[in-house]
């Protein structure tokens, strides 16, 4: 999977933070390794996101598609689903629009990459006024290690030779982040994809998909000190009272479910193209 001949779709998914997408689209637009595609996968946004699309991805060499469907609350499993739908590479890597990406992020994930095998990477966290000047520049700078306010600062390091050794693949783990995680498009289908039944509340479609893809088999490497992500300063109120999503979550695990609910291939008609670009 990780030989150049393996097709990699980036998706990026998006709700009304136009500034962010376009900080991140323009580190998608610099990869050392240029993905076959990127999906711009959009949970209803206002027109500002539309021409944001068009501002990067426009004028760009990438070929690449932006995707809607209609604003109807929280719906993160299907508008990644849709993503998919819309994608045609054999590798899929998810990723959120306010997380800028180191100029190597595709590259680490293709170097790791293979069938059986999803993909957990890391993140760092911006301090508040350094992520407001990468919101109002052209070109991203990653920060310095020694960057006053930034969190998680281990994980702005990239030293793939030191992460490789690291990279053992792991039949179960609770820490999941879907800002950063890859898997073969056959194993995304192999547990039908995302589960709608997790959309309308924050959270948990990430969890679920990959408690699904363990228990069929699938094991996780987490990218250690590579495929560095810089995540966007914004105001977060964390609600730690257990609700129905931490219910389902506990029913899969005790289970042992594999395939989703209502997952890829029960997905409505619903969605569609906004815009596209072939590239040159």
């Amino acid at each position: 999977m990780s030989t150049p001949e393996a097709k990699i779709s980036l998706i990026i998914t998006t709700f009304n933070w136009p500034q962010a997408l376009k900080a991140t689209l323009r580190t998608a637009i610099l990869q050392s390794s240029q993905p076959h595609e990127i999906i711009v996968a959009d949970d209803g946004s206002g027109p500002e996101t539309a021409t944001a699309v068009q501002e990067v991805l426009g004028p760009s060499r990438a070929r690449w598609r932006h995707v809607r469907q209609d604003d109807a609350g929280i719906r993160q499993a299907r508008v990644k689903n849709l993503g998919v739908k819309y994608s045609s590479g054999s590798y899929l890597i998810f990723a959120d629009h306010d997380v800028p990406m180191h100029p190597h992020f595709v590259a680490d994930h293709m170097a790791a990459a293979e069938s059986g095998i999803f993909l957990q990477g890391k993140r760092c966290f911006l301090p508040e006024g350094y992520a407001k000047d990468v919101l109002e520049s052209i070109v991203f700078v990653p920060p310095s290690l020694f960057q006053k306010g930034l969190e998680n600062r281990k994980n702005a390091i990239r030293a793939p030779k030191i992460g490789q050794l690291l990279q053992r693949p792991r039949s179960f783990q609770t820490s999941l982040r879907g800002c950063n995680v890859s898997m073969s498009r056959d194993d995304f289908l192999k547990v039908d994809g995302y589960d709608e039944t997790f959309d309308q509340l924050w959270g948990r479609e990430d969890s679920d998909i990959c408690y699904r893809l363990f228990h069929s088999g699938v094991r996780c490497k987490n990218l250690w000190f590579s495929a560095l992500q810089y995540h966007l300063y914004h105001p977060v109120t964390k609600n730690r009272e257990r609700d129905r999503l931490d219910e389902e979550l506990d029913t899969i695990r005790r289970e042992r479910r594999k395939r989703a609910l209502k997952g890829f291939s029960r997905m409505s008609s619903e969605g569609r193209i906004v815009a596209a670009g072939e590239g040159f």
